[in-house]
């Protein structure tokens, strides 16, 4: 129980710093993108140094939000999974995507400015940062089952007790 316990952590903790990671490049890239449309185009260097600094200075605050996502979205996820075994990859994926869309829409609606996370503000935008809870839920629910079966066989059998 305690192995199975720690396969779902650290799957969980992986599949936060991925959605962490992705999003934080997707919304420095729509932030480039849209500052490129009514100014001067953004050189290549000018892109990796502020990913960088965004990898640093924003990912923390997303991936508070998306462990806090997670921690809603992935076990209703494992419920669901429960009635299609051979959909835990997708549903965990949904889950967290969908989850995090409405945890956007939650804090855009209480933010005091008009969106926390600029990337956010056009509908391609949200669909890019969506897709990068989506993949994390995937990471999760793939390392998660790997982890569990990888713990399984480490526990010795009755058997091989006797």
């Amino acid at each position: 129980m305690i192995k199975q316990s720690l396969a779902y952590a650290l799957a969980f903790i992986t599949g936060v710093i991925v959605a962490g990671v992705l999003g934080s490049v997707v919304q420095t890239q729509f932030n480039l993108l849209a500052m490129q449309t009514i100014g001067p185009p953004i050189d290549w260097s000018t892109r990796v140094e502020v990913t960088g600094y965004d990898l640093v200075n924003f990912s923390p605050l997303l991936m508070g939000i998306m462990a806090a996502t997670f921690l809603i979205a992935l076990p209703i996820s494992h419920l669901f999974s429960r009635f299609q075994k051979r959909q835990f990859i997708a549903w965990c994926a949904v889950g967290a995507g969908v989850g995090f869309w409405a945890a956007l829409q939650l804090i855009d609606n209480l933010a005091p400015m008009p969106t926390l996370i600029a990337a956010t503000r056009t509908t391609t935008g949200t669909l890019f940062m969506v897709l990068s809870a989506c993949a994390a839920g995937a990471v999760y629910a793939w390392l998660s089952r790997a982890l569990r079966r990888r713990f399984r066989g480490s526990v010795p059998t009755e058997e091989a007790k006797s």
